[in-house]
C-alpha cells in the first residue's frame, strides 16, 4: 500500500512539474574542505518523479505477486525488507544528482542485489551472486575514479559540468560504469547469472531497476557525454552487438528465465542504441514501456514455474494454454509488446528508434544489423510461445495447477494495462522528442513488415519435427554467451584480484607498514629499548661514581681524623 501511495503521489507531482515546467534542486552542504564542498543534493523534476513512480508501481505489483509466490517461505519478512531496501536504493539513484551521494543508490543496488541473488542458499546461487556483485564492483570503481577527477571542479554535481582538462578521462570512466551496470558487451554475462534470484526479484531487477541504472546515468549525463564525437558511434556499435548477441543466444536457450533475461539484455541494447543516435528522451520512453511489459512477462513466467513445481526447462512444460488460460493471455500480450506489434506499448518506442536508425548517418551494415535485431526478437519470442503455450504434448503430469490466485491475477492485470496502453499514454502526456522523421513509404513500413515476416518464418522454423534438434557446438557456444565469462569476466576479475593482492603486499603490508601503525610501534619500541639501555648504562655510571665519591670521602674523613689524633687524644 505504501508503494502504491508513493506511485500516486509521484504521478500528481509529475503532472504539476509538467504543466508548470519547473525543476527543484535542493542542496544541503555537509562539509567544506579546501574549497571543495561535500553536498547532499536532490533533483525533483518530471523525469525523476515519473521514473520513481514507475519503479514504485512495478514494485507494488511485485510485492502483491510475492504474497502468493513466496507463501510458506520461512524467511518471507527478510525477503520483503530486502526488496524494499532495493527500491529505496533505486530512488536514491533517481533523485540524487551529486556523484558522491549517488554512491548511496549505486552501491546499494549492487549490495542488495547480491543479497537477493543468493537468497536460495546453495552453491549455484552463490557463484551467480559473486559474479553479479564483482562485475558491478568494476563499475563502482570507475564511479569512484570519476569522483576523484571531478575534485578539480570543486563540486560533484553532474548537472553543473563545464569544460576542463579531465573531461576525456571522466567521460571514459562514466561510460564504462554505465556499461557494466546495464550489462553491455563485454560485461553481459552477469545478467543471465542473476536469474538465480527468486522470480519476483527478477521481475523487479530486470525490468525497471538495476539493469536500467546505467541507462538512467547516461540520460542524466547525456549532454555532457554527447560533446565527444566518438561517444555516439561507439555506443551504437556496442549496443547493436549486444542486441545481436543476446538475440542469438536466446534462440539456443531452454531455461525460461534466462530467455527472458536475454530479451532484457536485447532491449537494453536498443535503449543504448537510442542514446548513441542522440535521442535520450526516446531511450527513456523505451525504458518506461519496456519496464511494463517485461515485468508482466517475468510474472507470467514465474506463475508457470510456480505451478509446475519450480521447473524452468521449457521442454518439460506442456499444456499451459489449457491449464492456465489467464496466464497465457497475459503472456501473449507481453510477448506481442516485446516484439513491437503495432499499437502495443513496445511498438511506440521501438518503431521510433528503428526509424531514427534508418534516417541517421549510419552505414548499411549498421542498418542491416539493427533490422536483424528486430527479427531476432520476434524469432525467440515465437520460439518461447511454441514451447510454452502451443506445445500440447503430455510428457509430465502436474497436480494442483491453478490460474485463479487473486493476488497474481491482480498484479498481472495492472501491468497488462501498462503493456497495452502505456506507450500511447506516455507519448501523449509528456514525451516530446522534438524530432521530425521523414521517410519514404517503403522504409516507413519495413519495421512492421519484418515483424510479420519473422512471425511467418517462425511458424516454419519452429516446427514440431525440428523443434528439439540439438546443435551441440552452437548450443554450447551460445549458451555460454560467446564465452564472455571465460574470456572477459574472469580475466578482469582475476586481474583486479591480483592487483589488489600486489597492492596489499606492497602498500598495506609494505610502505604503510613501515610508515603506518606497525612502523611507528617498532620505532617507539626501538627508541624505548635504546633509552632503557642508556638509562641502565648511565645508572651504573652514576652508581660507580657515587661509590668512588663515598670511598674518597671515607678516606678523606679518615685522614682528617688521623691528623687531629693528638689534639683529640684519640
Amino acid at each position: 500500500m505504501f508503494l502504491f501511495f508513493w506511485f500516486f503521489a509521484m504521478m500528481i507531482s509529475l503532472f504539476y512539474f509538467c504543466m508548470n515546467n519547473i525543476c527543484l534542486l535542493v542542496s544541503w552542504e555537509l562539509m567544506t574542505c579546501m574549497s571543495s564542498s561535500i553536498e547532499f543534493d536532490l533533483v525533483i523534476d518530471w523525469m525523476s518523479c515519473s521514473f520513481s513512480g514507475l519503479v514504485c508501481f512495478i514494485s507494488g505489483c511485485v510485492m502483491l505477486f510475492t504474497i502468493s509466490y513466496m507463501a510458506g517461505d520461512i524467511n518471507l519478512m527478510r525477503f520483503v525488507l530486502t526488496v524494499l531496501l532495493f527500491v529505496m536504493s533505486m530512488n536514491f539513484l533517481i533523485f540524487i544528482p551529486s556523484l558522491t551521494s549517488l554512491l548511496l543508490g549505486w552501491d546499494g543496488l549492487g549490495l542488495v542485489s547480491f543479497c537477493l541473488v543468493i537468497y536460495y542458499q546453495n552453491s549455484k546461487s552463490l557463484s551467480a551472486g559473486m559474479l553479479t556483485v564483482l562485475m558491478n564492483r568494476v563499475g563502482d570503481c570507475f564511479i569512484l575514479s570519476a569522483i576523484s577527477c571531478m575534485i578539480v571542479l570543486g563540486h560533484w554535481n553532474m548537472l553543473c559540468l563545464w569544460e576542463f582538462n579531465g573531461f576525456v578521462y571522466m567521460n571514459f570512466l562514466i561510460m564504462i560504469a554505465g556499461m557494466t551496470k546495464s550489462a553491455q558487451i563485454p560485461f553481459s554475462s552477469w545478467l543471465p547469472a542473476a536469474m538465480a534470484a527468486p522470480t519476483p526479484v527478477s521481475a523487479l531487477v530486470h525490468s525497471s531497476t538495476l539493469v536500467t541504472a546505467g541507462v538512467y546515468l547516461f540520460i542524466r549525463f547525456f549532454y555532457y557525454l554527447n560533446s565527444f564525437w566518438w561517444f555516439n558511434s561507439f555506443m551504437v556499435y556496442i549496443s547493436i552487438m549486444t542486441t545481436l548477441m543476446s538475440g542469438i543466444c536466446a534462440l539456443y536457450e531452454f531455461d525460461m528465465k534466462k530467455i527472458i533475461a536475454l530479451s532484457t539484455l536485447s532491449q537494453l541494447g536498443v535503449m543504448m542504441m537510442s542514446l548513441g543516435l542522440g535521442m535520450p528522451m526516446l531511450s527513456l520512453f523505451h525504458l518506461y514501456t519496456h519496464a511494463m511489459f517485461k515485468a508482466l512477462l517475468f510474472m507470467c513466467g514465474g506463475n508457470i514455474i510456480h505451478n509446475f513445481s519450480g521447473n524452468q526447462d521449457m521442454r518439460q512444460i506442456n499444456n499451459v494454454s489449457k491449464l492456465m488460460p489467464l496466464t497465457c493471455m497475459f503472456l501473449n500480450i507481453s510477448n506481442m509488446a516485446l516484439c513491437g506489434l503495432p499499437f502495443l506499448a513496445g511498438f511506440y518506442s521501438k518503431d521510433l528508434i528503428i526509424e531514427m536508425l534508418i534516417s541517421g548517418n549510419m552505414n548499411l551494415l549498421i542498418f542491416l544489423m539493427g533490422l536483424l535485431g528486430v527479427c531476432l526478437t520476434v524469432l525467440y519470442s515465437m520460439r518461447f510461445c511454441f514451447f510454452i503455450i502451443w506445445n500440447n504434448e503430455d510428457s509430465l503430469t502436474y497436480n494442483n495447477i491453478s490460474d485463479n490466485d487473486i493476488n497474481m491475477v491482480l498484479a498481472m492485470s495492472m501491468l497488462s494495462l501498462g503493456a497495452l496502453w502505456g506507450g500511447f499514454i506516455f507519448q501523449e502526456l509528456f514525451l516530446k522528442f522534438n524530432c521530425d522523421i521523414f521517410l519514404p513509404l517503403f522504409l516507413k513500413l519495413i519495421t512492421p513488415f519484418l515483424i510479420l515476416l519473422s512471425i511467418l518464418i517462425s511458424f516454419g522454423v519452429w516446427d514440431k519435427n525440428i523443434i528439439n534438434i540439438n546443435f551441440s557446438i552452437l548450443n554450447y557456444i551460445n549458451s555460454s554467451m560467446w564465452f564472455l565469462s571465460s574470456f572477459v569476466c574472469y580475466p578482469i576479475l582475476m586481474g583486479f584480484k591480483d592487483m589488489s593482492n600486489s597492492m596489499l603486499k606492497i602498500v598495506d603490508m609494505g610502505w604503510f607498514e613501515v610508515f603506518g601503525g606497525h612502523g611507528v610501534f617498532s620505532f617507539n619500541k626501538m627508541m624505548m629499548m635504546l633509552l632503557e639501555y642508556w638509562m641502565l648504562l648511565l645508572f651504573n655510571c652514576y652508581l660507580f661514581i657515587f661509590l668512588i665519591i663515598l670511598m674518597y670521602l671515607y678516606n678523606l674523613f679518615y685522614m682528617i681524623i688521623l691528623s687531629y689524633k693528638d689534639v683529640f687524644n684519640i
